[in-house]
């Protein structure tokens, strides 16, 4: 994700400031894990996170979201929020 800073332009928060979502997917045959990182929420008391993944516009490096092939041990389609 370092690397990602550069080409998007926005610096990330502490890294242990953030929440980590994960799950499965598949897009055509191949199969990956979604990461979905988030370091706020309005109220996150108000939600169940093992069941409603959180999608944020903007949020700039607060919010980011990377897949992972574990077949090839690869991270990939690394994105990072903007800002408004």
């Amino acid at each position: 994700m370092k690397s990602q800073e550069k080409v998007f332009g926005i610096s990330l928060k502490k890294w242990g400031t953030y929440r980590f979502q994960y799950q499965g997917q598949k897009e055509k045959a191949r199969k990956f894990i979604y990461i979905n990182a988030f370091c706020y929420l309005d109220n996150p008391r108000d939600r169940n996170l093992s069941k409603v993944f959180v999608f944020v516009f903007d949020g700039g490096g607060c919010f980011f979201h990377v897949k992972y092939d574990p077949i090839a041990d690869k991270f990939f389609d690394a994105y990072i929020n903007g800002e408004a």
